[in-house]
């Protein structure tokens, strides 16, 4: 491909299947996609993972990128999405983890056996309940209330509107209290 493509240009090409033209956009904006991931995992191997995945999912989703011109800001928001994705299964992991050594360790520091099972089963729901919900509305809750994320760094990371983000959070928080009674079983 040559130099002078625009990444319009590019883009429209890989969509029509010229794999060289999505080397060439890999090949301009991989250190885009591994530095999103960084700032988030702060470890190279791990960033350059998020980074393949992003591109994999990238050519799966080329389809979906509305402006072409916009194609390292799409790749730069999909890797930082994996990042995060990777710290919360982390964050998760470490939970139950914790709650594991917890219970082995001590019973009157936690509470009873009664509590010890009422906490891990609220986690247990609460893992479940946000698996159930869709994707748009799982990333924002996850980004904010997980992340620490402002509505302003959650607008700029997946590319929406402070109101869109707004309206995700408020119809995230009603969908996930829906799937947590479902799991509770009121």
């Amino acid at each position: 491909m040559a130099d002078r493509a625009s990444d319009a240009e590019l883009v429209e090409q890989a969509q029509l299947g010229v794999r060289e033209a999505f080397d060439e956009l890999v090949e301009r904006y991989y250190s885009v996609a591994v530095t999103a991931a960084y700032k988030v995992l702060t470890d190279i191997d791990a960033s350059n993972d998020c980074a393949q995945e992003a591109f994999l999912e990238a050519a799966r989703t080329l389809s979906d990128l509305r402006d072409k011109s916009k194609f390292a800001h799409w790749i730069y928001g999909i890797s930082y999405r994996k990042a995060i994705y990777v710290v919360r299964k982390i964050k998760l992991h470490s939970a139950a983890l914790e709650i594991k050594r917890d219970e082995s360790r001590s019973v009157i520091r936690l509470g009873s056996p009664s509590d010890q099972a009422e906490k891990t089963e609220k986690l247990a729901s609460i893992r479940k309940a946000l698996n159930d919900i869709q994707e748009i509305y799982r990333e924002v809750i996850i980004l904010k209330y997980v992340d620490g994320r402002s509505h302003a760094d959650i607008a700029q990371i997946l590319d929406i509107s402070h109101a869109a983000v707004d309206k995700r959070l408020s119809r995230g928080k009603d969908l996930l209290r829906e799937s947590l009674k479902r799991w509770k079983g009121e």
